[in-house]
């Protein structure tokens, strides 16, 4: 094998590995994420209040859009 087979090599090597190692680190910060769904137990109902007059108002723009 010459110079260029094994740079050839080097690289693939390289890059497997960097792409292994940055999937797996995207993978596990998904996961440490879950926490995120419990915030809508901390809505107050002004929070609640307000989603929902927001949404009305999407609803009604959207009906007098078409």
């Amino acid at each position: 094998m010459n110079l260029s087979q094994n740079t050839g090599w080097f690289i693939g090597i390289v890059a497997f590995v960097a792409l292994f190692t940055g999937s797996s680190m995207m993978l596990t910060n998904d996961i440490g994420d879950q926490p995120g769904i419990g915030q809508f137990a901390n809505l107050s109902d002004a929070d609640i209040d307000m989603i929902l007059s927001v949404k009305a108002e999407m609803q009604s723009a959207q009906i007098q859009s078409n």
